[in-house]
């Protein structure tokens, strides 16, 4: 199939749709220059692609013209390497090229933890612990929406294969309890850099609240909010450039044990105890979701209570529906 880069797009169609797709990268390349004829001064190695000459990479701004460009298709992997790897050469970081809406294929979607990115692809249980390393060594690459998103659907690829994963990605998945000593004592450390005075008192009423609430919490709907709270202050107070250094994320903030949540499970707006849940037996987990997810949350014929804690929020909601309709709860 022949690929389009910048120097082969008739009328740049496929760019005018990257750059109404991807607000930010199209502030980016905003003044690139765009002259076919360049091609041909070119040397090969000033294509991530040197054998077919396609997806230059000589500045920061061809490089990203180039990594949207092969976002809108499917060029061999180790194109889309070179290309990430001329993207963090430049400084160019991958969240240029969030997407404002979904447009690639339901399989395209099914194969990537990063869809939009087409990034991480997990075909196999193999792939789950080449995609745990390889998000693991680049987080400080992705934006925080990417981290949460690729941890997510790696839980997902996870139990479709039966394979477990570092604690590291339960965090950031949401799926461990929180302790609100280590969240507030973090909220605090934020509070001590911060120079804005309104900042710094809004991470010290947090902080106060979540004292409040006892030694851990394991509403993962609400801590998730929590998290989202201090991702907007820290974007105010000027430290998302220390995560990852000095400072965790928010995910990892408010996340910040390895211990899975085990207390009770939301099932579409309904609380049910996980003591209820992990007391069913193996073959009514086959009924509802097959083989798989039996063999995943009870791997000796007997449902382990934390793997069914890490497996439940990933299920989608219709099964949520069916399985509160089986075992009740509270609202």
């Amino acid at each position: 199939m022949t690929t389009t880069d910048q120097f082969s797009d008739p009328a740049y169609a496929t760019l005018v749709k990257e750059a109404a797709l991807r607000p930010r990268f199209a502030e980016f390349v905003k003044g690139a220059e765009l002259d076919p004829a360049e091609k041909t001064r070119l040397p090969d190695s000033a294509f991530a692609w040197p054998d077919e000459r396609r997806f230059p990479i000589h500045s920061a701004k061809q490089a990203a013209l180039s990594y949207a460009y092969a976002l809108s298709q499917e060029p061999p992997t180790p194109v889309l390497d070179r290309l990430r790897e001329a993207l963090d050469v430049y400084g160019v970081p991958l969240s240029v090229f969030e997407a404002t809406e979904t447009k690639t294929a339901a399989a395209t979607q099914d194969r990537f933890l990063l869809p939009d990115l087409q990034l991480l692809p997990v075909q196999s249980a193999a792939d789950v612990k080449t995609a745990e390393l390889r998000l693991l060594s680049e987080l400080p690459k992705l934006s925080l929406p990417h981290r949460a998103m690729a941890c997510e659907n790696l839980v997902k690829k996870a139990r479709e294969y039966g394979v477990g994963l570092h604690p590291a990605v339960l965090q950031l998945a949401g799926l461990v309890v929180s302790s609100t000593k280590i969240a507030s004592e973090w909220l605090d450390a934020r509070a001590g850099a911060c120079r804005n005075d309104i900042l710094r008192t809004a991470y010290q009423k947090l902080a106060t609240e979540l004292r409040h609430q006892g030694p851990e919490l394991s509403d993962r709907d609400a801590l998730t909010k929590v998290a989202a709270v201090v991702g907007e202050l820290d974007e105010r107070a000027g430290l998302v450039r220390h995560y990852d250094r000095r400072l965790p994320d928010p995910l990892r903030t408010i996340f910040n044990t390895e211990k899975v949540a085990a207390t009770s499970i939301d099932l579409g707006g309904t609380l049910v105890p996980l003591a209820k849940l992990a007391a069913l037996p193996a073959s009514f987990w086959e009924d509802l979701g097959g083989p798989e997810l039996a063999r995943e949350i009870a791997p000796n014929g007997r449902v382990d209570a934390e793997k069914l804690a890490a497996v439940i929020p990933t299920l989608p909601l219709d099964l949520k529906v069916i399985l509160r309709s089986q075992v009740g709860g509270r609202r």
